[in-house]
């Protein structure tokens, strides 16, 4: 840039230096108008042809919202009848930046890839649909590689590129984060070239997310839940039978020489009423077990799921085009200003 325009910028020539250098800038710049038009349209072509050569990617994008009541007084309640539901969520890994991490774990990364899903009416595991879109999907050993559901019929090859597409996934795809800790809300991205698969692996994501969570994280509270149907069902069969025994000696003649048939009356009536009494308790633990159940469930519910069309990462064609233009008009401009007026 020539002295001259520092000392404009700066305000540094006089009134009438300053106009001669004005109009001076403006015939140069009138000269110079087709090459700036050329320079222009050649900057938006070249902008055209990177957004063509340029891999475009699409982001999906889930919201959802984690449950975190306080069971604390569940818990103590149920406490009271010697009923442990502790293990409805142990140390609490559900929760908050626990389960940010938990989304971005190997072990449901790679649950996910090999989750069948239906992408334009074809059914197809997701590893499948990943593979091809990688380095090792070019590559001759290991290109024909096919995933299937079955993780324990897998060759170690199969084991070794499952472990190399997992890894890509949750270093350069898939993101989870919760941008406000005060809040419950979680925000889960997958950016890839393919928006079929981005919102596919989002939404399975989560939902192998939550699957994990009812059948690992309430599995205590239903073998407990288990246990109390039993011995409901045990102590109402031992219910039934005192009944008919306490109807069987209740259907005696009052005459004094049947006393002693009237003492396993007494003795039949207490069993049946001791019966009904713990059977009553059993049920009304059982109840209490259930409502503990529902209300841990669901702990993940989903406020937002992915919608097509799907965001791209990075600038459109047209936007690519404008930043072409720019550059090539600004070449002509930086030319101009050079010239000493």
């Amino acid at each position: 840039m020539s002295n001259k325009v520092v000392q404009w910028l700066n305000g540094e020539l006089s009134k009438e230096e300053a106009s001669q250098w004005q109009k001076g800038f403006i015939l140069r710049l009138l000269s110079s108008l087709k090459r700036l038009v050329i320079m222009a349209g050649f900057g938006a072509l070249v902008g055209l042809g990177l957004s063509l050569i340029l891999p475009q990617k699409y982001q999906a994008e889930l919201m959802l919202a984690v449950d975190d009541d306080d069971n604390s007084g569940w818990e103590s309640l149920l406490g009271q009848f010697g009923l442990d539901i502790g293990g409805l969520n142990p140390g609490g890994i559900f929760e908050g930046e626990s389960l940010v991490q938990l989304l971005g774990t190997k072990y449901m990364t790679d649950r996910t890839l090999l989750t069948e899903v239906t992408i334009n009416n074809q059914k197809q595991v997701l590893a499948n649909r990943l593979l091809p879109h990688t380095k090792w999907g070019h590559k001759s050993a290991t290109k024909d590689v096919v995933f299937t559901t079955d993780r324990e019929s897998f060759t170690p090859l199969q084991d070794s590129v499952l472990m190399l597409l997992s890894k890509h996934m949750r270093s350069k795809v898939v993101a989870a984060s919760k941008p406000d800790k005060k809040q419950s809300l979680i925000w889960v991205k997958a950016s890839h070239r393919d928006k079929h698969f981005a919102k596919a692996f989002v939404e399975e994501l989560v939902d192998n997310t939550g699957r994990y969570y009812v059948e690992s994280i309430t599995k205590k509270a239903r073998a407990n839940l288990n246990i109390l149907k039993k011995e409901a069902d045990s102590v109402e069969a031992l219910l039934y039978s005192n009944m008919y025994r306490s109807a069987e000696a209740g259907d005696i003649n009052v005459n004094p020489l049947h006393q002693r048939l009237r003492v396993d009356q007494n003795r039949a009536l207490v069993d049946l009423n001791v019966t009904v009494a713990l059977y009553g308790e059993i049920v009304k633990n059982q109840k209490l077990a259930e409502i503990g159940l529902r209300k841990q469930t669901p702990l993940i519910q989903v406020i937002e799921r992915p919608a097509f069309p799907l965001d791209r990462n990075g600038l459109n064609w047209w936007q690519f085009m404008l930043v072409g233009a720019a550059f090539g008009a600004s070449t002509v401009l930086w030319r101009v200003l050079q010239i000493k007026l």
